[in-house]
């Protein structure tokens, strides 16, 4: 018994100086495998933001693991302790929040996207005919969630400058506005809200990205898309921005500045 319990200490000892004297050694053969870098990114930017990666990959730059979400959402993640290697969002305030926060690195602002009105009946284009149109009683109107969602933050901005076209309309819209999205990303495999909205009948018209325009009238027929007038209109500046130690990160910040990421973006609707 005290034999074997010497041998034991033996070979306690020997592993401690192991450890001690290759610390690299050891942590890589007991970690797993180097986990790959994440992106977090707005849900607006998903169908454009696969191709950039995918893109990407061909040039050569390593694979990414993306989440997407409600950019507001995702801001909170992070400063709530959320390591990623990049961050876009569809608005730039975020990153530049988080930048000067220096839980990023520095902020870029890298496309753009318009408000339109998706709508089951044609709306007029122009301004005093669209808030009249906006302004029937029985027109349920969608939104996005504002604080949560730029994209909602975006609509009451847009709310605000009718105010000034058509006083009293801000209440009316406010009041009105149904939010049904943007409080969270949509689970795998479901169909993007806007969409869900006009197929389960909870809504009239829906306030959304331009870019989310195209895709929710081709998903359902009858549809009809309308941009809200330049002097109402919100144009979203969308941010991007990596982790000042990812230099992968860095990469595909890089990447989607470049001519090549950009073209994909103007694809998809993006300026």
């Amino acid at each position: 018994m005290a034999d074997g319990n010497g041998c034991f200490k033996a070979q306690i000892l020997a592993v401690a100086i192991l450890v001690s004297t290759y610390p690299n050694m050891i942590h890589a053969q007991s970690a797993s495998p180097a986990q790959q870098p994440l992106l977090v990114a707005a849900g607006s930017l998903r169908q454009a933001m696969d191709d950039i990666l995918r893109a990407y990959q061909e040039k050569g730059g390593q694979r990414f693991e993306v989440r997407y979400g409600p950019s507001g959402n995702l801001r909170k993640e992070i400063e709530m302790g959320l390591k990623v290697d990049a961050f876009a969002s569809a608005s730039v305030d975020h990153t530049e929040a988080l930048a000067a926060a220096k839980l990023l690195g520095p902020s870029k602002e890298f496309t753009h996207n318009d408000l339109c009105i998706v709508s089951r009946t044609r709306l007029a284009a122009d301004t005093s005919g669209l808030l009249r149109s906006l302004s029937v009683p029985a027109l349920r109107l969608a939104t996005s969630t504002p604080v949560a969602d730029p994209m909602g933050d975006y609509t009451w901005q847009f709310f605000r400058n009718a105010e000034r076209s058509q006083p009293g309309i801000y209440q009316l819209l406010d009041t009105k506005a149904l939010k049904l999205s943007g409080s969270a990303a949509p689970a795998a495999g479901n169909k993007p809200p806007y969409v869900t909205a006009f197929e389960q009948n909870q809504a009239d018209a829906y306030v959304m990205y331009c870019t989310n325009a195209v895709a929710t009238a081709k998903a359902v027929p009858g549809l009809h898309t309308v941009r809200i007038p330049d002097e109402l209109n919100v144009p979203g500046a969308y941010g991007i921005s990596a982790h000042s130690s990812s230099a992968e990160g860095e990469a595909l910040v890089r990447f989607v500045l470049s001519r090549d990421g950009q073209a994909i973006l103007e694809q998809y609707g993006f300026h």
